[in-house]
């Protein structure tokens, strides 16, 4: 038995444990974050222009703020603790509104470990959807050939590195047919008529959207 089951952590405590969730404008749904800096592909695509990672939004603007920075430094320190996924699960199952959850508005995907403790939390919380974009297809590879379940309430979005790149549908297939949950594709296109993400005409918000969460299909979000 774990040492949160055993205490029997309360809402206040798993949060600090696991350095709180974070709130943003766009989404509907609280979601979590981790240091830009601390991605693993992603710290590679920043430098490459053209790539979907070029200057990073979450490496400018608001996510500088100090406060927001400490709390993603304690969100990464904390994931590989032993009682994460219990605190995690503790947080998620407190809300009023369950509905939905999405991974990662900034960072990624630190490891396999990462990964397996991520679904395992989806699992745990089955009144929650989750969306978990990442372009981290090695984790994902791994994971899933090595028997790793994906959770039926679990969506990953698999993100192709360049802007209008040619995304990984076929990568994605081959892995989606070995798993329960859906694992699919996302891309960022400077073609509108390509880009089927409502938000940036919504004043950057989902507001009565859900796609990333509940459709079975690819997602394009217009460059901006």
């Amino acid at each position: 038995m774990s040492q949160a089951t055993r205490l029997k952590l309360t809402v206040v405590q798993a949060r600090k444990y696991i350095g709180g969730l974070t709130t943003t404008s766009k989404m509907p749904c609280p979601s979590y974050s981790l240091p830009a800096q601390a991605c693993k592909t992603g710290s590679k695509l920043v430098s490459i222009v053209g790539s979907v990672c070029y200057g990073c939004y979450a490496l400018r603007g608001f996510y500088q703020f100090k406060q927001g920075k400490n709390a993603r430094e304690i969100r990464l320190a904390s994931i590989y603790k032993q009682d994460w996924v219990q605190a995690m699960v503790t947080v998620l199952e407190s809300r009023r509104d369950k509905s939905y959850f999405r991974w990662h508005d900034s960072g990624d995907v630190q490891s396999l470990m990462h990964l397996g403790n991520i679904m395992e939390v989806a699992k745990r919380t089955p009144n929650t959807k989750h969306w978990l974009p990442t372009r981290e297809y090695k984790f994902m590879k791994d994971y899933v050939e090595s028997g790793g379940d994906v959770p039926a309430n679990m969506y990953v979005r698999i993100s192709t590195y360049m802007i209008d790149g040619i995304p990984p549908l076929r990568f994605a297939d081959t892995l989606n047919k070995q798993v329960e949950g859906f694992i699919g594709v996302s891309g960022v296109s400077k073609d509108k008529m390509v880009a089927d993400c409502p938000a940036y005409e919504q004043g950057g918000r989902c507001d009565e959207c859900r796609t990333c969460w509940t459709t079975k299909e690819n997602v394009v979000y217009p460059f901006h």
